[in-house]
């Protein structure tokens, strides 16, 4: 670094002493560097001097009338300040980096420098865009000075890949126009370790429920409020709706969301299975039993959650023994005498009419109001149309990596013919419609070419609306469905705000105001 001299130059209040001072300065031939004014004290920067050099200039400072003192300083309050802030950005766990409006780099932290494998004093004044591309977030928030938040990057330059996590702030002048932008960085992998931790906050617990219909909204709430109590919940829904990620909402949620949580579908094992993996047995209590004996689901669960899913599967005799637990908080391995007590949290979920089970004698009364203590419907697909291009633009983003495509959306005829659909498998349905779309696709855009859904084997859909379906989604939901997904699509291709407005054919303006309503930018 290089070396510099510093002059604290103490002086009485007069008019004119600051020039005097600085002539002093010019007629020594020395190059000055900074000048900092207070009131009675001026501080100067100057090319580094040897020992002869300074104390020269000082007596000639010393002799203008009402200077008081003149005294060697390591740094001028600006750089001590700057140098500070430069510590902090340094010391902390993120990358933190400053843009200006003409795209040259200011600021770029240590950890900037592992992220996008460029040492600072190269990076310093470079052009962002030479760095890591036109289209990467901070050059569109100085053209349009929208914020971002958590947009995930992931390209490849001449240095390397480059993946990480980051939120953008315009930097504005008195005017409130964007000079600069202030971009955090976080490396992906950082990132998730953090998610893991905050999974635990009311974000964190739905941050794989895509979707803000009101239908959606109403649930989480209830989830929220009842998560806290260690009552019996019951999920009810058509298969594919997300049941299970619910109930792992509602762990994460709940003071059990440091113990475990374990899952077992009662559809998928016969009854003598299920009953040993529930309660566990002693060594030799039937053909095939393991010498050491096992510890079952329920004391694997104890302390923490059991989500039972497809609790209306479960045989008429092992209904009896889950009741006994839900009373007495006890269980009985099989072939033991010996009945051990159990704090286990119980979430059950079932997509059949248990009502109608009880009057065909499949399913016991007194079972059913144990497990129906707070009851939970989650709403289907076709009840939440306008969760589909948050749903889609998700699929594409999971199955992009899967497939090793870099597919950006859909074409709106696409979505179009989704909206119009009943969706009878729910989410996992249209996961699967999306999955076969993208590998039908060879371009960045999946097109209404590449749907192909399951009602005929390699027939496409047909034109199919059905009119209960619009019933559940008010018109208004429908045009700003379609709408949000015109802009995603348009702002993906065009990579410009005012590209995307006249494509449109809006002002900027709209396009500004309807990305904010919408937070486009935010998801």
């Amino acid at each position: 670094m290089e070396k510099n001299t510093r002059f604290e130059i103490i002086t009485k209040d007069r008019l004119g002493i600051t020039v005097m001072i600085l002539e002093k300065i010019y007629k020594a031939a020395i190059n000055l560097l900074s000048v900092e004014v207070f009131p009675k004290k001026i501080c100067v920067k100057m090319q580094n001097m040897d020992d002869v050099e300074k104390e020269a200039l000082k007596k000639q400072i010393s002799a203008i009338e009402d200077v008081v003192m003149v005294n060697e300083m390591d740094l001028l309050n600006y750089e001590e300040n700057e140098r500070k802030l430069l510590a902090i950005l340094d010391s902390v766990d993120e990358g933190i980096m400053v843009v200006n409006k003409k795209f040259e780099i200011d600021i770029f932290n240590n950890y900037c420098e592992k992220v996008f494998h460029c040492k600072k004093e190269e990076a310093i004044g470079m052009d962002i865009r030479k760095l890591i591309g036109g289209d990467a977030p901070a050059v569109e928030l100085i053209n349009s000075g929208i914020k971002y938040d958590n947009v995930e990057v992931n390209v490849k330059t001449e240095r390397g890949e480059v993946h990480y996590l980051t939120t953008g702030r315009p930097i504005v002048d008195d005017n409130n126009i964007t000079v600069g932008a202030v971009a955090s960085i976080k490396d992906i992998h950082k990132a998730i370790e953090i998610a893991n931790v905050i999974a635990g906050t009311t974000e964190g617990a739905f941050k794989e429920i895509v979707g803000n219909s009101s239908k959606i909204e109403t649930v989480k709430k209830i989830v929220e409020t009842v998560a806290k109590s260690d009552s019996t919940i019951l999920f009810r829904g058509e298969s594919g709706t997300g049941k299970e990620l619910f109930a792992k909402a509602t762990q994460s949620l709940s003071s059990r969301k440091n113990n475990a949580f374990v899952t077992i579908s009662c559809a998928a094992l016969p009854d003598n299975l299920i009953e040993s993996e529930l309660f566990g047995y002693e060594k030799g209590s039937f053909t095939g039993a393991m010498n050491s004996g096992k510890e079952g689901l329920f004391k694997e669960a104890d302390g923490g959650t059991l989500f039972l899913d497809e609790i209306g599967e479960l045989s008429i005799v092992l209904q009896a023994k889950l009741l006994r637990v839900l009373q007495e908080g006890v269980i009985r391995k099989i072939g033991s005498t010996k009945e051990e007590n159990i704090n286990v949290r119980i979430i059950a979920a079932t997509n059949r009419n248990l009502e109608e089970m009880i009057q065909q004698k499949k399913f016991r009364e007194d079972l059913y109001y144990r497990l129906n203590v707070i009851p939970i419907t989650i709403p289907p697909l076709r009840d939440r149309l306008s969760d589909i291009s948050s749903l889609v633009t998700l699929f594409i983003s999971k199955f992009n990596k899967k497939l090793n495509k870099e597919i950006k959306g859909t074409e709106l005829s696409f979505i179009n013919k989704l909206l119009a659909y009943n969706w009878p498998g729910n989410i996992r349905e249209l996961q699967n419609v999306i999955e076969r779309a993208m590998n039908l696709c060879d371009g960045k855009y999946i097109s209404l070419g590449n749907l192909i859904m399951d009602i005929g084997v390699g027939s496409k859909m047909e034109n199919k609306i059905d009119l209960e379906v619009h019933k559940a989604l008010k018109l208004k939901e429908l045009v700003e469905s379609c709408e949000k997904q015109a802009i995603v699509i348009a702002l993906s291709k065009n990579k410009s705000l005012r590209k995307t407005a006249k494509e449109l054919g809006v002002s900027h303006t709209t396009i500004i105001n309807k990305i904010k309503k919408y937070r486009i930018y935010e998801e």
